[in-house]
C-alpha cells in the first residue's frame, strides 16, 4: 500500500482543476469556430499560442521550482488562468484567444513542474506510481472539464463555460495557497534545465515526449472541427473525449507501478507505439463514435505510455534537479503539440481527415523511433535506496548546504 497516497491527494486536485479548464476549451473550441466564424486555420493558431506560451514557460522557469518556490508558482498559475478564462468569456476576435489562450497555456507552465517534482521526490521508490496518481487527477479534470463545459454550453450559451470555470479558479486559489510544503532535496542555484540537455537518456526520454505529444497537439486542433464536422457538437465532443480519458485514469497508477519495476523507457515506447499506430485510423473511420470506440484503445496505451515516459524523464537527472527536468519534459509536451497543432488543422481545412492523421501518426512514430536510439546504451538514474523504518519526511529532506 502506497503511504503517501493521502499526502497526494491536495496535487491531485490541482492538477485536475487545471485540466479541467483546459478540457473545456476543447469540448467548445469547435462551436466557438461557427459562433465566433474562425478559420480552421485560425482555430489551430490559438490552439498552438497555449502549447507554444507553456513552452515557455517551463523552460525558463521550471528550475525554479527546485529551489522551492513551486508553491509560489503554484498561486499564480490559477491566478493567471482564473484572468485568462475570463477574457476568453468576453472575446470575439482572434487576437484575443491567442492572447487569452497564450496566457492559459502559461499559466500551466507556472504550474506543472512544482506539481510534478511533488510527486517524484515524495518517495523516490515509487516516482512512477506517485507520478501515475498524479497523471490520475489530471485525467478526471479533463473527463470532467468537457462534459460540465457541454452543459453549461447547451443551457446558457458557449460563453457560459468560461466564466464558470473562471469563477472556480479564482475561489480556487485560497486552496492552492494551503498545499503542503515540498521536502526533497533541492538546489541552491536555479540553474537554467537546458544544462541537464547533457544527460544522454534525457534526450532519448524528451524526444519520446515530444514525439506522442505529435498526436496530442492534433487531438486538440482537429478532433473538436472533425467531430462538429460530422454533426456533431459541444456535448458529443465533450462525451467523446471523457470516453477516451476514462482507461487513462483507470490503468494510470498501475502504469507507474509497472515502469517502476519493469523499466520506464521500455513500457512508454511500447505504449506510445501502440497509440500512434492506433491514430492511423481516425481519419479513416467514418462517423463519430466509431472513431471514439478506436480512442478506448488509445486511451489505454497512452495510459502506459504516458505515465512511463514521465518515470524515465525522472530517472534521468538526480533528484535536485527533477523540476528542472519535468519542466524540459513538459516543454518537450507543448512544444510537440505546439509544432503539430498549426499544420495538422491546415491540413485538415486543406485535404481532410485522412491524410492528417496519417501525416500526426507517421511523425510520431518517427520521433518514437530516434528517442529509442538515443536511450539505448544508457542506464537509469537509480532512486535513493531508503534506510531500515524510513519514514518520508526523513526520506525527503533538504541537504545542508
Amino acid at each position: 500500500m502506497n503511504r503517501n497516497a493521502g499526502t497526494l491527494l491536495p496535487f491531485q486536485i490541482v492538477m485536475g482543476v487545471t485540466s479541467g479548464a483546459i478540457g473545456a476549451i476543447v469540448a467548445v473550441i469547435g462551436e466557438l469556430r461557427d459562433e465566433l466564424g474562425f478559420r480552421d486555420i485560425s482555430v489551430g493558431i490559438i490552439v498552438a499560442a497555449g502549447f507554444l506560451a507553456s513552452f515557455v514557460a517551463q523552460i525558463v522557469l521550471a528550475p525554479f521550482a527546485d529551489r522551492g518556490y513551486g508553491h509560489l508558482m503554484a498561486m499564480a498559475g490559477i491566478a493567471i488562468s482564473a484572468a485568462s478564462l475570463f477574457a476568453m468569456a468576453v472575446g470575439d476576435a482572434v487576437p484575443i484567444w491567442i492572447a487569452s489562450r497564450a496566457s492559459l497555456g502559461f499559466a500551466g507552465g507556472l504550474l506543472l513542474p512544482g506539481l510534478r517534482r511533488a510527486a517524484t521526490v515524495l518517495d523516490p521508490q515509487r516516482a512512477g506510481e506517485n507520478l501515475g496518481r498524479l497523471i490520475i487527477g489530471e485525467i478526471i479534470g479533463f473527463i470532467l472539464g468537457p462534459i460540465c463545459a457541454a452543459f453549461l454550453a447547451e443551457i446558457g450559451g458557449i460563453r457560459l463555460p468560461f466564466v464558470v470555470f473562471g469563477i472556480g479558479m479564482a475561489v480556487f486559489l485560497p486552496f492552492v495557497a494551503r498545499l503542503p510544503q515540498d521536502r526533497g532535496q533541492q538546489t541552491r542555484r536555479a540553474r537554467q534545465s537546458t544544462d541537464l540537455l547533457a544527460y544522454r537518456r534525457l534526450q532519448g526520454a524528451l524526444l519520446l515526449i515530444f514525439g506522442y505529444f505529435f498526436l496530442i497537439g492534433a487531438f486538440e486542433a482537429v478532433l473538436p472541427l472533425m467531430f462538429v464536422d460530422r454533426g456533431g457538437g459541444a456535448l458529443e465532443t465533450g462525451i467523446g473525449f471523457t470516453i477516451f480519458a476514462i482507461p487513462i485514469a483507470l490503468v494510470s497508477t498501475r502504469a507507474g507501478r509497472t515502469a517502476d519495476r519493469v523499466g520506464p523507457a521500455r513500457v512508454a515506447i511500447i505504449g506510445m507505439a501502440i497509440s500512434a499506430a492506433v491514430s492511423f485510423s481516425y481519419g479513416l473511420i467514418p462517423g463519430i463514435w466509431p472513431v471514439v470506440a478506436v480512442m478506448t484503445i488509445a486511451g489505454v496505451a497512452d495510459g502506459y505510455g504516458f505515465t512511463a515516459g514521465q518515470v524515465a524523464v525522472s530517472r534521468s537527472v538526480p533528484e535536485a534537479r527533477q523540476a528542472g527536468a519535468l519542466g524540459l519534459m513538459g516543454a518537450a509536451e507543448v512544444l510537440g503539440a505546439g509544432i503539430a497543432a498549426l499544420p495538422a488543422a491546415a491540413m485538415y481545412e486543406a485535404w481532410g481527415a485522412g491524410p492528417t492523421w496519417i501525416a500526426a501518426a507517421a511523425a510520431s512514430l518517427v520521433c518514437l523511433l530516434v528517442g529509442h536510439l538515443r536511450l539505448r546504451g544508457t542506464e537509469p538514474i537509480s532512486p535513493p535506496q531508503p534506510p531500515l523504518g524510513w519514514t518520508p519526511t526523513e526520506l525527503n529532506r533538504t541537504p545542508p548546504e
